[in-house]
């Protein structure tokens, strides 16, 4: 759309970004001389009703909006088939660029940018908008580090009641909610989750969780715990650690319940953080010198005074040769040894009372009672801790795994094994099964046999029971239904069967003529083209025998669906039993007649005139114009065959 003119004041200039909904560009307001953001519906969606009502409301939420955090909505429209929204240009970089190339960041600027994110939520939740898809593609950090939230695509008023999609998850699945992954409507409280999300990944530079497909992710953001941040990044400190988990448990009563309870809790930790960090400034090298020690001068008597140097010259006595017999030692060094030798009698007594401790300690460690490890396989996780603790053993249930065969929460394995003997308060290690591991049914419609094969085996989804089915506009031998339907969730393994179509369904059968026949083949003729005979009547009649059919309804050569009923008049030879009347001189016509153009609904009669006197042979039945009706009549004798049309004849025949 380079270069096309919107609304007839936005230029566009250039592509900013693609979504999965619209793609969005810069451009320029000729009014006011300024730079705007446009997204425009892609085209693929700008047939879609629901998608362009989806579009519609994303303008009048964001539009309803205005804060500093929030990128503003200026303008919507529509033109020549493109739906398009003029927003305020931002110059600078998604969160996820700077996460993509800088990995992880600081505690600190983590905080500075979930705060702002965070007056953004708390404005738009006051305003009764949820978000529901907050993830750092939807915000903008400028060249001054201020955030911008945009993309309220899939905000839905939180009054709109009459607008929730029941059971569909909207969102991008990396950052979901448990509850939007399980088809509840979202909350204030899911917005405050997938902030969570974001800002985990902000101090970690990983999500906390990650699979496969979309499905697994989901799965995981429903039934597991992620790793501590701490664990990821030691650098993180515990108090902001504990703000940020706290935003990601799985039940919204236990999160954060506002956007501004959460941004007061970062606050909050960012002091404690600040408080636990004061110390004591040291002294810049040089500025301060430490006096040493005096050194201390002993006396004769014992007694200390400080070395000190005044200058004068000091005397030192020589030993006098005649004072060399051993003299006895001075009271002072008595003491001294007395001292010393407490110390060590002192320390041997701490060290014998160490070692018979160590000692009754070890003997108490091995002679502990030991308990059997009780049967835990097939146990709820909650059953195994409970029984686990009665037999006051530990359980570690840390290793999870699926498993098609055991129930979502159940015990699949233990070690040690059941009636093992293990000491009190041993640990017991259990794995607990995730269920099957869960996927989503594709589209199978137009696709052929072998084409839906193929795909359901990279799903390990096998294809099931094939029937054959009509459809109008499908091929032959492509898919027209499928059980279950596509975008449901199975197990893999799971079975899917489809209808293949034959193509059109055949016209319907004509009616057969079944005049003449004996009732037993007039059946047996219906019924190999599936027709039914309804109710039978007899009539007297000279010219069949009896028991054969001389008179039909519908008519011969007309369309029927299947199963349609057809009703007969059974000849009856004799009323008065004799056997004695003759049919000589009566003959059989077989009568046709295209209903002419004219009324849709014309009454149609067929009279015979003949030694008998005037009777209705056939109707009066009501036809369209251009219905073809053949029908056989009886004439005794010299007799006169009309067609009536409305009341009125249009042919006669002699016969």
């Amino acid at each position: 759309m380079t270069g096309e003119l919107l609304g007839g004041r936005y230029s566009i200039l250039d592509t900013i970004g693609e979504g999965g909904m619209a793609t969005v560009y810069r451009a320029t307001d000729a009014f006011l001389q300024r730079t705007v953001a446009i997204k425009v519906l892609r085209p693929q969606y700008a047939s879609d009703a629901e998608f362009r009502e989806r579009f519609r409301r994303e303008a009048q939420s964001a539009a309803a909006l205005s804060h500093p955090n929030i990128v503003n909505v200026y303008d919507v429209g529509r033109e020549g088939g493109s739906n398009y929204i003029v927003m305020e240009c931002v110059d600078g970089r998604t969160l996820n660029d700077i996460i993509v190339s800088e990995g992880r960041l600081s505690a600190d600027r983590t905080a500075d940018y979930g705060t702002q994110i965070l007056d953004a939520l708390d404005h738009a939740h006051a305003n009764g908008v949820i978000h529901r898809d907050i993830k750092p593609h939807n915000i903008l950090i400028t060249r001054d580090g201020r955030v911008k939230v945009t993309d309220f695509g899939i905000a839905r008023a939180v009054s709109a009641s009459a607008l929730t999609e029941t059971g569909r998850v909207i969102g991008t699945v990396n950052y979901t909610s448990p509850e939007q992954a399980r088809g509840a409507p979202a909350t204030a409280e899911s917005d405050i989750y997938s902030l969570g999300v974001v800002m985990y990944e902000m101090l970690t530079g990983k999500l906390p969780f990650a699979g496969d497909t979309p499905v697994a992710v989901a799965l995981k953001h429903v039934q597991e715990e992620p790793a501590p941040i701490s664990l990821l990044n030691p650098a993180v400190p515990p108090e902001f650690e504990r703000v940020v988990m706290r935003a990601l448990a799985k039940n919204p009563e236990d999160r954060w319940r506002t956007a501004r309870s959460f941004k007061h809790a970062i606050a909050r930790a960012r002091q404690e953080i600040a408080d636990g960090g004061q110390r004591a400034p040291l002294p810049a090298v040089g500025t301060e010198r430490e006096v040493p020690p005096a050194r201390q001068l002993h006396d004769e008597h014992n007694i200390t005074r400080p070395f000190e140097k005044t200058g004068e010259a000091f005397e030192v006595q020589r030993d006098d040769p005649k004072r060399s017999r051993r003299q006895p030692a001075p009271e002072g060094a008595r003491s001294r040894r007395l001292r010393i030798w407490a110390t060590v009698v002192v320390f041997m007594l701490l060290m014998a009372g160490a070692v018979f401790g160590a000692l009754h300690a070890f003997r108490e460690w091995i002679q502990v009672e030991e308990v059997a490890v009780p049967e835990l396989v097939g146990l709820t996780l909650p059953e195994a801790e409970g029984v686990v603790r009665r037999n006051r053993l530990a359980l570690d249930a840390s290793v999870k795994r699926y498993d098609d065969k055991v129930e979502y929460n159940r015990i699949i394995s233990q070690d040690p094994a059941p009636g093992v003997k293990r000491k009190v308060h041993s640990v017991v290690r259990a794995v607990v099964s995730l269920g099957p591991e869960m996927v989503t049914v594709p589209d199978l419609f137009n696709k052929t046999e072998r084409e839906a094969r193929f795909e359901l085996e990279g799903l390990n989804i096998a294809l099931g029971e094939k029937t054959d089915g009509y459809h109008e506009e499908v091929q032959p031998g492509r898919i027209i239904e499928q059980k279950p339907e596509a975008g449901m969730y199975v197990s893999k393994g799971s079975r899917i069967d489809v209808v293949i179509s034959v193509g059109p369904p055949p016209p319907p059968p004509e009616v057969p003529l079944v005049i003449g026949m004996t009732l037993e083949k007039a059946t047996e003729t219906l019924s190999a083209l599936g027709l039914a005979v309804g109710e039978v009547k007899t009539r007297f009649s000279i010219l069949y025998q009896e028991g054969t059919v001389v008179d039909q309804s519908p008519a011969p050569y007309v369309q029927a669906e299947p199963g349609t009923t057809v009703d007969l008049v059974v000849a009856e030879r004799n009323r008065e039993g004799d056997g004695s009347t003759s049919y000589l001189g009566s003959r059989r016509f077989a009568v046709t007649y295209t209903v002419p153009p004219g009324p849709s609904m014309q009454e149609i009669v067929i009279k015979v005139i003949d030694t008998y006197g005037e009777r209705t042979s056939y109707g009066p039945r009501s036809h369209s114009p251009g219905d073809n009706i053949a029908h056989v009549v009886e004439v005794f004798g010299p007799g006169k065959i009309e067609v009536w049309v409305d009341g009125r004849p249009v042919r006669a025949d002699d016969v």
